[in-house]
């Protein structure tokens, strides 16, 4: 029996995209290589996720935040970031 995940964590793709972008001087090169990679990026931070009891998604959301957590309390929200802080961005994963 599986537990229910201590937190879900929701890529809000629009703004990842431009947040990853703008960190990039060659845009001509970063958007290819943001568009070519962003979905095995996704795929590789939703199994890490799974291992550490997250689930990660994501949407095509407008707004002002790369992502968002929604956990049960405070403490479980902070985890869930703390966690992500610790993972690769899309730049330092591409091989």
């Amino acid at each position: 029996m599986s537990s229910a995940p201590q937190a879900t964590i929701t890529f809000h793709l629009p703004q990842h995209r431009e947040t990853a972008l703008k960190i990039e001087s060659n845009q001509r090169v970063a958007v290819e290589a943001y568009d070519a990679n962003i979905s095995a990026y996704l795929r590789f931070l939703e199994d890490e996720a799974q291992k550490s009891g997250y689930v990660l998604t994501s949407d095509t959301q407008e707004g002002s935040s790369v992502y968002s957590i929604d956990a049960a309390n405070h403490d479980l929200k902070t985890a869930a970031h703390d966690w992500l802080d610790t993972q690769p961005d899309i730049w330092n994963w591409i091989p």
